[in-house]
């Protein structure tokens, strides 16, 4: 169940980011801090159990949630990586607890890896036309 609520709380949190960034106009830095602290804050509290495991998925999500329109079109790709993001995020849960950057680092490899995957599958010109 936890699993679950991982994936479920990383696309939100993920498309939530890059909704509040781009469509609201809110910048990247305060759209990932009303996530990630809305999620430290009620997370632990309405999931005593593992509240505070989810609630570090959503700051991860939410750092992947700050890419650019440039590399993240549309809110389809971003539900993309912010899925990629809560499937890394369940596999290195148990590493390099305490080491600074580990959240940060789930979310550049999860937005590298979604760029990469573009390129490979979809074509090397991926970005906007101005």
């Amino acid at each position: 169940m936890q699993n679950v609520a991982i994936l479920l709380i990383s696309v939100a949190s993920g498309l939530i980011t890059y909704l509040a960034s781009n469509a609201l106009k809110r910048g990247p830095v305060i759209a990932s801090a009303i996530i990630t602290l809305s999620g430290g804050l009620l997370l632990p509290h309405f999931f005593p159990g593992y509240g505070g495991t989810i609630a570090a998925a959503a700051a991860c999500a939410s750092y992947a949630g700050m890419i650019s329109l440039e590399n993240a079109l549309n809110i389809f790709e971003m539900g993309g990586i912010s899925l990629m993001c809560g499937i890394l995020f369940i596999a290195a849960n148990d590493a390099y607890i305490g080491i600074g950057g580990r959240l940060g680092t789930i979310a550049a490899i999860s937005c590298f890896a979604w760029l990469g995957f573009k390129k490979i599958f979809v074509g090397f010109d991926t970005r906007r036309k101005t």
